[in-house]
């Protein structure tokens, strides 16, 4: 039955249409970030011994933007997945960030720091992913006090 249906071309096509589909299927990024007018954060590399954590200093050049930083910051940021739901990298990057959560925390308190959740959205026209958080995300970002922001944009 294989032999027959990829003989006459069935099992490339459904091949070719899963491809394209995947192709097409939103890609997300998450990253939570800490910035601060007036303190150096670039020691929480260190501190926090979170894996894929970066810094920069105010004045930085921005990556991939002709502008420059206007804070410190501090932050981490999982590799884009294939998704329609951003929940799912939500929930993986505070995952990510749960060993260190009491001193994340605490540091932001401490120093007054804001904190931001981003998602990066990129999407095929006509393949807008879920714009929806659960409740225990919702609350998890609430426990760092964190803002939330989407970037939709067209592959």
């Amino acid at each position: 039955m294989h032999e027959t249906a990829k003989g006459n071309g069935m099992a490339t096509s459904m091949l070719d249409i899963d491809a394209d589909l995947a192709q097409r299927t939103p890609l997300v990024s998450a990253s939570f970030r800490l910035t601060s007018e007036r303190h150096l954060l670039d020691h929480f590399i260190g501190d926090f011994g979170i894996e894929g954590a970066q810094s920069w200093q105010k004045g930085d050049a921005e990556e991939g933007q002709a502008q420059t930083r206007r804070a410190y910051g501090w932050s981490v940021t999982l590799p884009a997945q294939r998704s329609y739901s951003v929940d799912t990298a939500i929930s993986e990057l505070l995952l990510r960030l749960a060993p260190q959560r009491d001193a994340i925390i605490e540091a932001i308190r401490a120093l007054e720091l804001d904190a931001h959740v981003c998602l990066d959205v990129r999407v095929a026209p006509g393949h807008l992913p879920v714009l929806h958080a659960a409740p225990a995300t919702i609350a998890a970002m609430a426990s760092y006090n964190a803002a939330c922001s989407v970037e939709l944009r067209e592959f």
